[in-house]
C-alpha cells in the first residue's frame, strides 16, 4: 500500500539479487586501511549478518503465517540481534576506534558510524529490550491478524477499502471507516506503554526522549527537520485549501452532499492520505482488466532492472492470517530480496506493486563488493523517494498509454483529471505528513496526555477534516507505523521531495517535461539509478547522495513545482 502502510519495513536491508553471494566483510580491505579494524569489522559484521538473515527470515515468514509459534520464533530471533548489539564490551570498542582518531579510511570510518548507530539505542539492560520487543510482536501480531467487522461479519482490508472507495451510502461509508479504526483500542495500551519503555531507553542514554534518540540515530538533525516541515506547511497551506474546496465539491456531488456536512469516512481512506477516486480518469477501470505482476515485469524490463527473482521469492496473494499490508524485505544483503503483497487486480495494488519493487530494485542493485554494513539503502528517504517516484507513474495516463494498456483518445480524455490529481496529491501528502510527525514528537514528549484529543486537533489544523461529534476512541494506535515503525513516517515526506528532485534530473536527461516523462523503454533510466542512486548504498549520506544525483542539496524547489503554477 504504498507509503500507508505498505513500506514501514523497507529500511533498506540491501543486497543484489541474482548475482553470487559475497563475503560478509566485502573483500579485501582499500589500500591503507588499519588492518585491525579491517579485522575487526569483517568479524563483527559475519555475526551480525547471520543474526540479521535470522531475524529477518522469521518476521517475514511470521508476517505470512500469522500464527503464535511464527511470532514467537520472531520475538527469538530479534532477540539474539539485539543481544549481540547490546554488547556493552563491544560497543566500547566500536567507540573507541570510531572516536579515537586512528582511523583514516573513508570505507572504514562509515562502517564504524553505521555500526555505532546500530548499537547505541541498545546500550541498556537486556530486560528492557526484551520486553520492548515482546511488546511489539504482540501488537505487530494483533495488526496482522485483525480483520475489520461490518454487521458482525468479517471483511478482509481489500473489501474495506473497496467500500470506502465505491460506496456512496453514509452509513456503509462510516461502517468501513470504524471497522478500519477497531484495531486501535485493542493496541493502544500497549502503544502506550511501548512510548513510556521507549522513552526509558532514550533518557538511560542521555537522549531527551525517544524521539530525540531515533532522529540522532537516523543521522538528522532534528531542528533542521522541525524547519523544514514548518516551511513546507507554509507552502502547502493555502495551495492545499483551495484545492481540497474543489475536492470537497467533487465529494459532495458524488455522495449527494453539502460539502459542510462532509465526514472523514467520506474521504475512501482511514487517514485521508490519498486523493479519493474523485477524478474521473478511468484508469482503475483499465487497471482491473490487467495482470498486474505482468505489467510490472514488463515496465521493470524495458528500463533494465530485473524483477523476476524477487517475484519467484515474494509471497503476493491473500492468505488467512497473513498482513494485509504489504513490505519489501531483503533478507540478507547478498541476494535474497522479498516483497510480501496480497494483489487484487486495480490501481491501488498495480500502484503498490510498483512501488515495492522499486524499494526491492534499490536493494537488489546496491554494490555486492561494498562492506556488507554498508549494504543497504543511503537512508530510509532515499529508498521510499524512489518508491513513490515510481509508483505514482501509474496514475499518469502517458504511462498507460505507453505501456499499451490504453489508447490515445483514452489518454487525451484522462489527462486532465490526472493533471488535477497529480497536483492534488503531493499536497494532500504532505499535509498528512504533517499531523504525523508533530503527533508522534508530542506523544514522546507527554505520553500521559489526551492523546485522542491531540490527534483530532492535527487532523483538523492540517489536513481541513471535521473531528466526528463526541467521538473519543483511540484513532491515532490504528496506525500500525505507530507501533512498528516509530519516528519513521517523516522519511516520507523527506522521500519525496528527493524523489520530484531526482525525477527532474531524469527528465532533464531525457529532454522531457516532467509530466511527460514516464520511463517506459529507457533504459538509460534503470541505468542511472543502478549507477547513481543504488550502487553507493549507505556509503553515502543521504545529503551527499542527493548532491551527487542531482546536482543540489536536498530542498523543496522541485516538490513545489509538482502543485505550482
Amino acid at each position: 500500500m504504498r507509503h500507508s502502510t505498505s513500506c514501514l519495513f523497507a529500511l533498506a536491508l540491501a543486497g543484489c539479487a541474482g548475482k553470487p553471494p559475497v563475503a560478509p566483510a566485502g573483500g579485501a580491505p582499500p589500500p591503507g586501511a588499519d588492518q585491525e579494524v579491517t579485522t575487526f569489522l569483517a568479524t563483527q559484521s559475519a555475526t551480525l549478518a547471520l543474526l540479521d538473515k535470522n531475524a529477518n527470515l522469521a518476521w517475514y515468514e511470521a508476517s505470512i503465517a500469522g500464527t503464535d509459534e511464527a511470532f514467537k520464533n520472531s520475538e527469538t530471533r530479534d532477540g539474539e540481534r539485539n543481544r549481540f548489539l547490546a554488547d556493552p564490551e563491544l560497543f566500547k570498542q566500536v567507540k573507541a576506534y570510531r572516536d579515537g582518531g586512528k582511523v583514516t579510511d573513508a570505507l572504514q570510518k562509515r562502517q564504524l558510524d553505521v555500526l555505532y548507530l546500530w548499537m547505541v539505542g541498545k546500550q541498556v539492560p537486556p530486560e528492557m529490550l526484551a520486553r520492548i520487543t515482546t511488546l511489539e510482536k504482540q501488537v505487530e501480531q494483533a495488526f496482522n491478524t485483525f480483520r475489520g467487522k461490518i454487521d458482525g461479519k468479517e471483511v478482509s482490508q481489500n473489501q474495506l477499502n473497496d467500500i470506502l472507495r465505491t460506496a456512496t451510502d453514509a452509513k456503509k461509508l462510516k461502517a468501513a471507516w470504524e471497522a478500519q479504526k477497531a484495531v486501535a483500542p485493542a493496541v493502544a495500551p500497549t502503544l502506550k506503554e511501548l512510548v513510556k519503555l521507549r522513552n526509558e531507553v532514550a533518557r538511560t542514554l542521555g537522549y531527551r526522549d525517544f524521539y530525540a534518540l531515533r532522529i540522532a540515530e537516523s543521522e538528522q538533525d532534528e531542528d533542521k527537520l522541525l524547519a523544514l516541515f514548518d516551511e513546507l506547511d507554509k507552502l502547502t497551506r493555502a495551495p492545499f485549501l483551495k484545492a481540497k474546496e474543489d475536492l470537497d465539491q467533487r465529494l459532495a456531488k458524488r455522495l449527494k452532499l453539502k460539502p459542510a456536512d462532509l465526514m472523514p469516512w467520506h474521504y475512501q481512506n482511514a487517514f485521508f492520505q490519498e486523493p479519493p477516486d474523485v477524478f474521473a480518469t478511468g484508469l482503475d477501470a483499465v487497471y482491473n482488466k490487467q495482470d498486474t505482476l505482468a505489467l510490472c515485469k514488463a515496465f521493470y524490463a524495458g528500463i533494465g532492472l530485473d524483477v523476476d527473482p524477487v517475484v519467484e521469492r515474494s509471497d503476493l496473494f491473500e492468505k488467512p492470517g497473513k498482513t494485509p499490508h504489504a513490505f519489501e524485505v531483503s533478507i540478507d544483503r547478498t541476494g535474497d530480496v522479498r516483497v510480501l503483497g496480497n494483489i487484487v487486480a486495480g490501481q491501488e495494488w498495480q500502484s503498490t506493486m510498483v512501488h515495492e519493487l522499486a524499494h526491492a530494485m534499490y536493494d537488489a542493485y546496491i554494490a555486492p563488493d561494498l562492506p556488507w554494513l554498508l549494504r543497504e539503502a543511503s537512508h530510509p528517504l532515499a529508498t521510499e523517494g524512489m518508491a513513490m517516484m515510481f509508483d505514482r507513474l501509474v496514475e499518469n495516463p502517458l504511462w498507460a498509454e505507453a505501456m499499451g494498456i490504453v489508447d490515445a483518445a483514452a489518454r487525451d480524455k484522462a489527462l486532465p483529471e490526472a493533471r488535477a490529481r497529480a497536483a492534488f496529491a503531493p499536497l494532500q501528502f504532505s499535509r498528512w505528513t504533517q499531523v504525523m510527525l508533530r503527533f508522534e514528537r508530542a506523544m514522546y514528549a507527554d505520553p500521559d496526555q489526551d492523546l485522542n484529543k491531540l490527534w483530532w486537533d492535527l487532523v483538523e489544523e492540517y489536513q481541513g477534516l471535521k473531528r466526528p461529534k463526541d467521538r473519543n476512541a483511540p484513532d491515532y494506535a490504528s496506525k500500525i507505523h505507530l507501533v512498528v515503525a516509530p519516528v519513521y513516517y517523516h522519511n516520507y515526506m523527506m522521500g519525496d521531495l528527493f524523489a520530484a528532485q531526482v525525477h527532474e534530473t531524469i527528465a532533464a536527461a531525457l529532454g522531457k517535461p516532467p509530466f511527460e516523462t514516464v520511463y517506459v523503454g529507457e533504459p538509460k533510466v534503470g541505468e542511472l539509478l543502478k549507477t547513481k542512486v543504488f550502487a553507493p548504498g549507505r556509503r553515502l549520506h543521504f545529503e551527499a547522495l542527493a548532491l551527487a544525483v542531482t546536482g543540489k542539496p536536498l530542498t523543496a524547489e522541485a516538490f513545489a513545482r509538482r502543485f505550482g503554477p
